[in-house]
């Protein structure tokens, strides 16, 4: 039998992201990231630079102090290109993989992104610097801020060598692009907020004539991912309702980009769509449906899998894979395997060719059974349900989002709960992603409804199918899930303890002090200022229904959540008498990321569920 879970073990967790590869090269490139860092310091990253075929390591670079963020490979596979910064300093070095010769540029704004261009020049998106006017204002004390007027613009340059760098957009937010040798198609969005994503449309930009024109508006959805065909006709990305940016799903769109009728090719699908991508004529869909994850071809409207498997590509909000030489390539994990990165050839079959998570292999794996139940409503709900046996008190875990999901994991935050003695039940109510787009919409205008009674409903299944045969059950979540929390514990007094973390209790208080205010009145469909659903689904107001005991975990810098929220929901809940404790972390925004915070946070929920078993 293998190693407990523990909180020491998730801290040595690796992260994988920015996946790349040369076909022609046969190279494969990869991020790997510490899962958290420490006080005033950036995490600790690596680019894995590997032989393709072999899947023998060539190279691992990395820039002592700072943290590399986005790495590409060059068209003939000759160079790489990655960012990096120190939290001040921001860095875009251009590296010959053979010699190691590089060219190392300091940046004058924040970078967020690079793509190669055909002839040898890069791509790079980055938030415009301020103005010498405002430096030198800011210098002599006079630091005022103009809210959301001091905004600077996330535009996108062109780096050539020897002749350095050339803006290609004015005046527009630009959140994402995609490049051919004849076309640049942007989703951008005309302020520069950070809400102002949720507005976002598909453009194209004309260099020469310094021109954006507008290809689509996807109306009240969000739109992702764009990916240009390899003659520059067409133009695919995904459309959905989406709570973040960086969370990505929904359904594949294709345009034409000549006559600009738009088509969806995945419409009614029972799967979520994460990424498409062209390869020749025919398009590559990675897909999730209830915790399964598979790639399939498109190619004259029909869908033929090529593998799929019970588990989780990584990242898990923004999943990628690239192609490589006679097969595929991503970062996958599942119940008996931490994330690793993974081929899967001609034969089909799945081969990890990275050892970056062997650290904590040594943990026993913990089952993890996909359940499925109707709601009160008839509607089929699905969720991860990971038990430490039938008698054993149970904690319902409630992701955030609303449009993200629970996935499967070897190793997260709560499976040390698992090794404690704790079931972990992680539903993924309606609203959720990985069963399509109606799914994920299905609890547009009504968060905190039907959504939680799906929650309500999948405790009883488990009751009723004797997985379950406890009293004792207890909530957690965040962001979203630290609303359901807050929103859970007025409704019904059925928990034992709750822990809510960075969560909303008032909905409009918080729409006056987010940085996303556009999200909630999309999500609820109803403008704040209606006085009927903010009200309503406002856990601020059923204060005096409140027995559950209540943990309050929080980043002081959150600006997507403000701090505000868990202040005006702890002093309501101590004035009336109510048991409850708020944790603040100095330095965080919405999450925590400081390796002493994760620690204290994750042991801080096992020590307040224990105390109320």
């Amino acid at each position: 039998m293998g190693k407990r879970h523990s909180v020491e073990d998730y801290i040595k967790l690796r992260t994988l992201t920015c996946l790349d590869s040369s076909e022609s090269a046969g190279l494969i490139s990869i991020i790997s990231g510490s899962i958290t860092h420490e006080r005033e310091k950036v995490r600790d990253s690596a680019i894995l630079l590997i032989d393709a075929a072999s899947g023998r390591e060539l190279q691992r670079i990395s820039e002592p102090g700072f943290d590399i963020t986005s790495a590409r490979i060059s068209p003939d596979g000759s160079k790489i290109a990655f960012l990096s910064n120190d939290r001040k300093k921001h860095h875009l070095t251009i590296k010959n993989i053979s010699s190691g010769l590089e060219e190392k540029l300091l940046l004058d704004g924040v970078a967020h992104g690079i793509e190669w261009n055909k002839d040898e020049s890069i791509f790079l998106l980055m938030t415009d610097p301020i103005s010498q006017e405002m430096k030198n204002r800011q210098e002599k004390g006079d630091d005022y801020v103009n809210y959301e007027i001091d905004e600077m613009f996330r535009s996108l340059y062109l780096y050539s060598p020897g002749q350095g760098f050339r803006k290609v957009t004015e005046n527009i937010q630009v959140w994402e692009f995609a490049s051919t040798e004849s076309k640049i198609v942007v989703v951008a969005s005309d302020d520069p907020s950070e809400g102002s994503w949720y507005r976002s449309k598909l453009m194209q930009v004309d260099i020469a004539k310094h021109k954006v024109d507008v290809l689509y508006d996807p109306s009240w959805r969000a739109i992702a991912r764009p990916r240009i065909s390899g003659d520059s006709k067409k133009v695919v990305f995904l459309e959905s309702l989406m709570s973040d940016f960086g969370v990505f799903s929904g359904d594949v769109i294709e345009l034409d980009l000549e006559t600009l009728q738009s088509r969806n090719l995945t419409a009614n699908h029972e799967r979520s769509y994460f990424d498409a991508r062209w390869k020749d004529s025919a398009l590559y869909f990675l897909w999730g449906k209830e915790c399964t994850t598979g790639i399939s071809v498109y190619f004259n409207g029909a869908l033929t899998d090529i593998w799929n498997s019970v588990g989780t590509v990584m990242p898990v909000y923004s999943p990628e894979f690239m192609f490589i030489k006679n097969g595929l390539v991503f970062s996958f994990q599942d119940t008996d395997h931490p994330a690793e990165v993974c081929v899967v050839g001609e034969n089909r079959a799945l081969s990890r060719i990275t050892r970056e998570n062997s650290t904590v292999t040594e943990c026993s794996p913990l089952p993890a059974e996909v359940v499925k139940w109707k709601s009160s409503d008839g509607m089929e709900i699905y969720g991860v349900f990971r038990s430490a046996g039938d008698n054993c008190p149970v904690v319902v875990d409630v992701h955030g989002g609303p449009t993200s999901y629970s996935p499967i994991t070897f190793m997260d935050r709560l499976t040390n709960l698992i090794s404690s003695g704790f079931s972990v039940f992680s539903p993924n109510y309606r609203g959720s992603v990985g069963k399509g787009r109606a799914y994920a919409e299905a609890n547009r205008g009504d968060m905190g409804g039907m959504d939680f009674a799906d929650i309500l409903a999948g405790m009883e299944y488990l009751r009723e199918s004797g997985r379950a045969k406890t009293d004792k059950w207890f909530i957690t979540g965040g962001s979203y899930g630290g609303f359901m929390t807050s929103w859970a514990i007025t409704q019904i007094s059925k928990f034992s303890a709750a822990v809510g973390l960075f969560g909303i209790s008032d909905w409009v208080s918080f729409h006056g002090t987010t940085h996303i205010a556009d999200w909630d009145a999309i999500h609820y469909n109803e403008s704040p200022y209606a006085g009927k659903k903010f009200e309503k689904f406002s856990p601020l107001n059923y204060i005096d229904n409140v027995k559950t005991p209540v943990l309050l975990l929080h980043g002081i810098e959150d600006p997507y959540v403000p701090l505000g929220q868990y202040l005006q929901y702890y002093r309501a809940l101590k004035d009336k008498g109510k048991v409850v404790q708020l944790l603040m972390f100095p330095r965080e925004g919405h999450g925590f990321s400081e390796t002493e915070h994760v620690k204290r946070s994750m042991n801080e929920t096992f020590n307040w569920f224990s105390k109320y078993s």
